[in-house]
């Protein structure tokens, strides 16, 4: 269970400004008969240990912060040594350096150390620090050597951490101090056990959790900011807005709703399974925008155990399971409809069958699902194409995802992609009509 430190002040509440989704570092093998071999990372060497430094962008501000921290999927107690917030320097090309009168040391529960159970969340005690909406807040964890980091975010866009030997919590910035390696770590970059950093609100604010795969995590966005989170989260942000909101992105790239990623750990549990801990729990949510269904209906179980993908009522049963289970919370629930992709060539994905799950699946979400607005994403993301050679022998041609919003051969946008769909879902959930020219044709 999360630890939570002190109640907000009457008439506030706390929300996360930035969360990440967390997976496992922990390695796991499949037997022919079903059991799972699991094994740890390796530990971290080094006499004075490790710093691992990580700028985020928040979306809303506040003037009161705390940090929440993971080790959900470790098999042994994490400890964290010290931590330190500030802001980062606005405008410098160094995601490291700090603005040096933010610096706050973090406690836990008035503690300068924390020990994180295996399996548990941790929440730190809170600091008075004036954070701007749309700016980046630098954290910084100190560990010790041994410490096995089980919990992490593959993210999809640009560098974001940065780890160097011994204690350096409190520096200016890490530019020029030897880097340390994790053991076992790949070279893309990571969160690590960061799980989100809140800040106090006034109690009406909204605190939207966007929810769903690589589309959503934002794969070939070409920073976080331009995410369709990101776009959602910035034009309810700028200066001026009447009514700033909380934007939290919880998409793991390659995750299905219906099945676990068994092989691949990095690609997170099944949506049904970490709903849960990534919607319901965030602090001060209010709203959830639901985007999943590429993955499940492409390479997805079927009722034969092979990945085939899932039958159209297999995904629409799980997305009725989570309208039902966010309006029992009292969230506002929007569900994206599944944007095509036929213009990918990959064996296994495109076919006629698969291409009717989705309109299927489409089908229910735009007239029969119970939700609090329709995210037309596969409208928007619908134009002129490169079809792949099966969806060219079709008659009349499927849909495709234009190719001036496909960040690849139609599978995911980019940059051009993710800023329709951010409008589109900031009209919809401000509940005004879609922009002029949002589509992407």
């Amino acid at each position: 269970m999360p630890i939570h430190a002190e109640a907000p002040a009457a008439a506030q509440k706390w929300v996360a400004t930035w969360a990440q989704a967390m997976t496992s570092n922990v390695s796991s093998e499949a037997h022919e008969n079903g059991a799972q071999t699991r094994s740890e990372p390796a530990a971290a060497k080094g006499r004075d240990g490790f710093t691992v430094r990580q700028a985020v962008l928040t979306s809303v501000g506040g003037g009161k912060l705390r940090i929440r921290l993971s080790n959900y999927f470790g098999d042994a107690p994490l400890t964290v040594a010290s931590a330190h917030v500030a802001l980062g320097a606005p405008g410098s090309s160094d995601l490291t350096q700090i603005v040096k009168a933010s610096d706050r040391a973090l406690r836990f529960d008035g503690k300068d150390s924390l020990i994180i159970p295996a399996g548990g969340l941790s929440t730190s005690d809170a600091v008075e620090l004036d954070v701007p909406a749309l700016s980046t807040v630098v954290v910084s964890l100190h560990f010790a050597e041994g410490a096995h980091l089980a919990d992490v975010h593959p993210m999809e866009h640009g560098p974001t951490t940065t780890i160097v030997a011994g204690n350096a919590v409190d520096a200016l910035t890490l530019a020029g101090r030897q880097p340390f390696d994790l053991p076992d770590a790949d070279n893309s970059p990571h969160v690590y056990v960061l799980n989100g950093v809140d800040v106090q609100v006034p109690q009406s604010t909204r605190g939207i959790v966007a929810f769903g795969d690589s589309i959503t995590d934002g794969a070939f966005a070409t920073t976080p900011a331009t995410t369709w989170p990101g776009v959602l989260s910035s034009l309810a942000n700028v200066a001026g807005t009447p009514a700033p909101m909380a934007v939290a992105n919880m998409g793991i790239s390659a995750d299905e709703l219906t099945t676990d990623q068994i092989g691949n750990p990095k690609a997170g549990m099944s949506g049904l399974k970490r709903f849960e801990r990534d919607v319901i729990d965030q602090p001060g949510v209010t709203d959830v925008l639901v985007l999943l269904g590429s993955n499940d209906i492409n390479r997805g179980i079927d009722r034969a155990g092979q990945p085939n993908g899932v039958l159209a009522g297999d995904l629409i049963a799980g997305l009725r399971m989570l309208t039902d289970v966010a309006h029992q919370h009292g969230l506002r629930v929007y569900v994206g409809t599944v944007p095509p992709f036929a213009g990918l060539p990959s064996p296994g994905w495109f076919t006629p069958e698969k291409e009717a799950v989705r309109q299927q699946v489409n089908r229910w979400i735009e007239h029969d699902a119970k939700l609090d607005g329709v995210l037309p994403f596969a409208d928007v993301l619908t134009g002129r194409y490169q079809p792949s050679p099966l969806a060219a022998a079709q008659h009349p041609l499927p849909p495709g995802m234009a190719t001036v919003c496909a960040g690849d051969a139609g599978l995911h946008p980019n940059d051009q992609g993710y800023a329709a769909m951010g409008q589109a879902a900031f009209d919809i959930v401000m509940g005004r009509p879609l922009s002029p020219g949002h589509r992407c044709n």
